[in-house]
């Protein structure tokens, strides 16, 4: 049996290239766009628009059944600009702020006594294939089924409930992050693959709005901050600090030597079900068309 030291207000060493390396991402991707929108947008029809809608997570503390997703629903907005390539094809550059939730109460596994919140705000370049239209050029609404597809950077920071207070999770190593033998600290800026599919409406070549989910494909498992590492309760205690302890274990009431594993051995994900709104900046001669010699209705 080992001792435990408290040490709630231990520091770990802040790794300086968070920063940088978060830069370099966001710099990278805001040229892709600019570059990307330069081109086409001189030689297509471009949209601009708005959506609102809801967005949900899946990973360690997901509900164990439907109703349980619907409390854990949570609002997603944000705005785009797409690109009009083809009938068939457009691209979308956009930003949209969500929010995600989970609680161990909503779990097969309440005893566990875990919660998380976190915003997430995401930058997305994708591809939409539209295979036909309902409508053409004369009519007043055209209707377009959709396909999407593409990659994101997105930013989050996920929190826990203590003492009635909301703790940022990733600066305290929860799972022994930053000490010997453990991982080194997530960064908080990542990428995603994501798709889905939705459809559009168009009316008088002008307006549009839309219907859509996507679900993004997250390539850590760090979201809720719980992973399948296994995590020593003293090693987080002396290491980390008692708030970093007590929130990688809820259930331990007393320092003991102890390992556990926190979470399974899967990646988590979200998804944003939203509802758009676009305007056509130029080109009203489009090119919807009967796309892909699909019948006029």
């Amino acid at each position: 049996m080992r001792v435990a030291c408290q040490m709630a207000g231990s520091a770990r060493p802040e790794n300086i290239n968070y920063g940088i390396d978060t830069m370099k991402k966001y710099l990278i991707l805001s040229l892709l766009f600019a570059c990307t929108s330069t081109v086409i947008i001189q030689a297509q029809s471009a949209e601009i628009g708005i959506m609102g809608g809801v967005s949900l997570y899946g990973g360690d503390m997901s509900p164990n059944d439907l109703n349980g997703y619907m409390n854990e629903l949570n609002p997603a907005f944000g705005a785009f600009a797409r690109f009009n390539l083809n009938r068939a094809l457009s691209l979308r550059a956009g930003i949209s702020q969500a929010k995600v939730t989970g609680a161990d109460i909503n779990t097969d596994y309440p005893e566990r006594m875990r919660n998380f919140r976190s915003n997430i705000t995401e930058f997305a370049l994708t591809m939409e294939f539209v295979p036909f239209n309902w409508g053409d050029t004369r009519s007043k609404v055209v209707t377009s089924p959709y396909l999407f597809g593409g990659a994101a950077v997105y930013r989050f920071n996920p929190q826990a409930l203590y003492n009635n207070d909301w703790v940022d999770l990733q600066p305290l190593g929860t799972e022994g992050q930053g000490l010997a033998g453990y991982e080194a600290p997530y960064s908080l800026t990542q990428f995603a693959v994501l798709f889905g599919l939705g459809v559009k409406f168009t009316f008088n070549q002008a307006w549009a709005i839309g219907l859509e989910f996507g679900a993004r494909k997250l390539f850590n498992d760090y979201l809720d901050d719980i992973t399948s590492a296994e995590v020593n309760y003293l090693d987080v205690l002396t290491g980390n600090g008692t708030i970093a302890a007590e929130l990688s274990n809820p259930t331990i009431k007393e320092p003991q030597d102890v390992t556990y594993v926190r979470g399974g051995d899967f990646n988590d994900w979200y998804g944003i079900g939203s509802v758009t709104l676009s305007f056509r900046l130029q080109g009203r001669k489009n090119r919807l068309g009967r796309g892909l010699g699909c019948p006029d209705f």
